[in-house]
C-alpha cells in the first residue's frame, strides 16, 4: 500500500516538473526552428527561388514531447542538393556526378549546438 502512495507522489511531482517546462520548451523549439529556417533561406542555392523560399518550421507538442520539424515544400530537390546526384540525359548517357552541398547538415548542427547551449528549455 505504501509503495503505491510513493509511486503516485513521484508521478505527480514529475508531471508538475514536466508541465512547467513544456511551454518553455515549445517556445524555444519554435525559436530554434525559426533560426534554422532563416539560415537555410540564406544559404540555399537559388535557381528559380522556389527552393529557397520553401523552408518552413512546424512545432508539435504531445504526450511524448515537443518536436520541431524543418522541411521544404520542394522535398524532391532537397535530397538531391544535400547528397549529390548523377547527371544523365534522356537516353541514359552518364555525364558524371554533382557533389552534395551539405547545407542542411551544417545548419542542423549549428542550430542543435545553439539549442543545447541555451539548455533547450531556456534555463
Amino acid at each position: 500500500m505504501a509503495d503505491q502512495s510513493i509511486e503516485r507522489f513521484v508521478r505527480s511531482c514529475m508531471k508538475e516538473c514536466v508541465d512547467d517546462n513544456v511551454s518553455a520548451l515549445a517556445e524555444n523549439a519554435g525559436e530554434a526552428g525559426k533560426r534554422a529556417v532563416k539560415l537555410l533561406k540564406q544559404r540555399s542555392k537559388v535557381r528559380t527561388g522556389a527552393y529557397k523560399k520553401g523552408w518552413k518550421a512546424d512545432v508539435k507538442t504531445d504526450e511524448t514531447g515537443t518536436e520541431c520539424t524543418v522541411h521544404n515544400r520542394v522535398y524532391q530537390l532537397t535530397h538531391l542538393l544535400e547528397n549529390g546526384h548523377a547527371i544523365k540525359n534522356q537516353t541514359g548517357k552518364y555525364y558524371g556526378n554533382v557533389p552534395g552541398d551539405g547545407v542542411i547538415a551544417e545548419v542542423a548542427d549549428q542550430v542543435a549546438r545553439e539549442f543545447a547551449d541555451m539548455g533547450g528549455d531556456g534555463r
